[in-house]
């Protein structure tokens, strides 16, 4: 009788534990495994889950708004709402943990793409915007790549800017257009790749710095290592094309 009830007790703990594992999915970690495969649909399926369990998790909200950015980038789906969504998923994870980076990042990649779809005196003040939410970024995490990618990709728009459209544009919308500088951009861009050399939008962007400012040799060697970067978002396949077509015209001069 003792060994069949010790027998007893022991399937009933195995059962609670398998009982107890299968309500405690970390929809987290598979959303994050979905995201890294490149499976962005997924990705979305289990960070949804994961917020129904627990609406106010500050790293499933923050990388729901990183998903839906990167969602909105991917060639032909680009879609306003994805980056609406976006900015949302980013202000509740500021607002949940304002002494993270992350929030403000992913809240400028947001705002950046939807200023696509806004008239010129809105992109003045997005560009405005997002720089105060990527130096908010980097002051709290000082290794935040993605924020100094950001930042450096609005430098170089910005110096492209000459005198006489920003003095009109001053002039028409009554707003000063922030200066930019290559130079800035290079900075951020070398920032960034100290953090992470691995990412393929850091290479690409500083190539395109290099480009426009007609420094040929120095763009096309960092396109030449962007090749060497492994994909690691769905973006990366356009920024691959683009890259082959700025070779092509670097080689053809």
């Amino acid at each position: 009788m003792r060994k069949l009830f010790q027998s007893f007790i022991i399937i009933f703990f195995l059962f609670k534990c398998l009982f107890s594992q299968s309500f405690h999915i970390n929809y987290e970690e598979l959303g994050d495994n979905c995201f890294y495969n490149l499976d962005y649909e997924k990705s979305f399926e289990m960070y949804e889950k994961g917020l129904k369990n627990n609406p106010d998790d500050y790293n499933l909200n923050w990388k729901m708004a990183r998903l839906l950015v990167n969602l909105g980038e991917v060639p032909g789906n680009e879609k306003k709402h994805y980056f609406s969504e976006a900015e949302k998923y980013a202000n509740k994870s500021i607002k949940l943990n304002p002494n993270r980076s992350e929030g403000y990042t992913f809240k400028s990649a947001a705002i950046g793409n939807l200023a696509f779809y806004s008239g010129n005196k809105e992109k003045i003040i997005a560009a405005n915007t997002m720089i105060m939410l990527l130096k908010k970024a980097i002051q709290i995490n000082p290794k935040d790549h993605i924020a100094y990618s950001i930042l450096g990709s609005i430098e170089r728009m910005l110096a492209g800017i000459s005198w006489f459209e920003r003095t009109i544009g001053k002039i028409i919308y009554s707003i000063s257009i922030p200066e930019g500088s290559y130079n800035d951009a290079i900075k951020y861009f070398l920032k960034a790749i100290e953090i992470d050399n691995k990412l393929i939008r850091h290479h690409y962007e500083l190539g395109l710095t290099y480009f426009d400012m007609k420094e040929y040799q120095k763009a096309k060697n960092e396109f030449e290592k962007a090749l060497k970067c492994p994909i690691q978002l769905k973006a990366d396949y356009r920024r691959l094309e683009l890259i082959k077509e700025k070779l092509n015209i670097i080689s053809n001069r």
